[in-house]
């Protein structure tokens, strides 16, 4: 995913940015669409407010209910909820963890945000629950605002595993990854015994096999067995198939970059339940899923800013934590440039393409984007000019800097098409900060050298 290699290429250790490219559904939305595709998933109510809570737990109608932050992360159940103190909530602390330690003093916090609880504390937890910032293991030390609520039926469930689709370079096509533990971190399972995974990959060509499914659902009946737990799954195995086989389809239909369900629960009888979802899309595919993604434009909360303005200028942005802002055409030189930023000792604070067809008017909102950062404090511009001309960036990179009174030293380095045009208006532009430079290491060593 271009994403994770730009992380890759661009200090990983230092950068903690979330972003994925691909359109991504909430809990209550995946849950709604499996549903309709024959895939077993517990009695849910999306909620707003706590009002809307409390209705969706009469609805129920249980004495206990299961209230689920929905963020588009994973990880929820161990997270931690932050709020201010103007809230008027006060939580203990996480065990272990010192308050100072993740966020401001004058934050408070709720350990988890999946709680059973009684129908009678429904408008409690809503209310210190709903706009708060729940941070997990997969969102990322930033958070994501928990801005809707999912009121759950309270399942019996007996075992809590895990499964997941997802598309796999080695094998180039569709892997099917499940695990006897589930219902936690699946990272963690991994990392501490790499031998309770499964892994199935399933030829696309051919589509999935009762072979694949017998694979997974043995797979899973054994790791049972390894733990010593009780579990009718082996009585029902038509069904585990079954359930098996709709998910994959559903993955396929849709155009789904990941199908992950954790827990895919047993109920007492031996059912195979998706308890938990998480689905999310390749944005190639919305000419054809457009009711999907139209869902998924409700949950522009859950994504940076920066990287929504930028998809309005047809522009790929990924925020990093540097301070070197990069503007670059072509998804390879914004990578290159990258790396030889970090290697001259600077950290790149983005990664932004432009394209091959931007306008002045996605030149000027691309400064724009990057000097939203507050970390920013140089900019680096490095085109190479083909279908994308010089003069075409000069000429939005002189109306930004004057339009927006740029301050911080801005490094610009063309080459190729219209080359002496774009140099001619850049030098006839007499911006204070310019610096011109002749290649991407002289480019990269002053950008560095400016922020010094």
């Amino acid at each position: 995913m271009l994403s994770r290699t730009i992380r890759r290429a661009a200090k990983p250790a230092t950068t903690t940015r979330s972003f994925e490219r691909y359109l991504n559904l909430h809990e209550y939305q995946s849950s709604a669409l499996m549903k309709a595709n024959g895939i077993n998933v517990p009695v849910g109510i999306a909620a707003h407010s706590a009002k809307e809570a409390i209705a969706a737990a009469e609805e129920i109608g249980d004495a206990e209910v299961v209230i689920k932050s929905q963020i588009l992360a994973g990880g929820r159940g161990l997270g931690t909820i932050w709020k201010s103190v103007s809230s008027g909530y006060s939580y203990p602390p996480p065990p272990g963890m010192n308050a100072s330690c993740c966020a401001p003093p004058s934050a408070t916090y709720l350990q988890g945000g999946v709680h059973v609880i009684k129908k009678e504390q429904v408008e409690a937890y809503a209310n210190k629950m709903l706009g708060g910032t729940l941070v997990t293991k997969q969102s990322g030390p930033e958070g994501k605002p928990v801005t809707t609520l999912l009121m759950a039926k309270k399942m019996e469930l007996v075992n809590e595993m895990y499964l997941s689709i997802t598309l796999d370079r080695t094998t180039m096509g569709p892997l099917i990854v499940a695990c006897a533990k589930g219902g936690t971190s699946i990272e963690d399972t991994a990392a501490e015994d790499p031998s309770w995974i499964i892994k199935c990959p399933v030829d696309i060509s051919k589509g999935i096999t009762k072979e694949n499914t017998k694979t997974v659902v043995d797979g899973l009946i054994a790791g049972l067995e390894r733990m010593g737990v009780a579990s009718q799954l082996k009585d029902k195995k038509e069904d585990a198939y079954k359930q098996i086989e709709n998910l994959y389809n559903m993955f396929v239909k849709y155009d789904c970059t990941m199908v992950e369900v954790n827990p895919i629960a047993e109920d007492p009888s031996g059912l195979l339940l998706a308890a938990d979802a998480k689905i999310g899309f390749d944005d190639n595919a919305a000419f054809r899923q457009q009711e999907v993604f139209d869902q998924g434009e409700k949950n522009v909360d859950q994504v940076d800013p920066r990287e929504v303005a930028a998809a309005e200028f047809d522009l790929n942005y990924v925020g990093l934590d540097g301070n070197i802002g990069c503007m670059v055409n072509g998804a390879g030189l914004a990578m290159a440039t990258m790396d030889i930023a970090s290697q001259k000792g600077g950290e790149p604070a983005n990664f932004l393409d432009v394209g091959g067809s931007a306008s002045v008017k996605n030149i000027k909102g691309a400064f724009e984007i990057i000097t939203r950062d507050p970390k920013v404090k140089c900019i680096l511009v490095n085109i190479f000019g083909g279908i994308m001309k010089c003069d075409v960036i000069a000429e939005g990179v002189k109306q930004a800097a004057a339009e927006m009174d740029l301050k911080i030293p801005l490094v610009v380095r063309l080459e190729g098409t219209n080359v002496a045009a774009g140099n001619k208006i850049i030098k006839d532009a007499n911006l204070a900060t310019l610096i011109s430079a002749d290649d991407l290491d002289d480019a990269a060593e002053k950008a560095v050298q400016a922020i010094s």
